[in-house]
């Protein structure tokens, strides 16, 4: 005959286990990148947007995109930004969410892995004969 401990202790440890595995794992939402305009992008933006999405759009945040879109949040969406605010907005997405920016973080972090076909330059231009 088995010990009624024994059960309970195996049982109790399989719902641990279960509730382990079961559980959600939390992933840190990324931080607004440093700089000056990050507590005005942070209090005006980031109600309604998430980091990730304004990255997705840094590859093709040029200045006039970046005007357009607080242009839009403004008059499309009444967003509470006055006009000075969306001047300090554009140049903080401009300098910290802009092609440079992700044309920088793309090529350090991708230029280890990048293969080129043969006849091409690493820009995918022909080579010279």
């Amino acid at each position: 005959m088995r010990r009624p401990t024994a059960t309970i202790s195996l049982l109790s440890f399989l719902m641990v286990l279960a509730l382990g595995v079961a559980a959600p794992r939390v992933v840190a939402e990324p931080e607004a990148a440093a700089g000056e305009g990050r507590e005005l992008f942070v209090a005006r933006c980031s109600v309604c947007h998430s980091i990730d999405y304004i990255e997705m759009h840094a590859r093709f945040g040029t200045r006039t995109l970046w005007e357009a879109s607080v242009t839009k949040m403004r008059n499309a969406f009444k967003a509470p930004i006055t006009d000075d605010e969306a001047r300090q907005l554009v140049d903080y997405l401009q300098r910290n969410y802009g092609p440079t920016r992700a044309q920088r973080t793309t090529a350090s972090s991708s230029m280890s892995n990048t293969s080129v076909a043969p006849g091409l330059t690493a820009g995918g231009e022909p080579r010279s004969p």
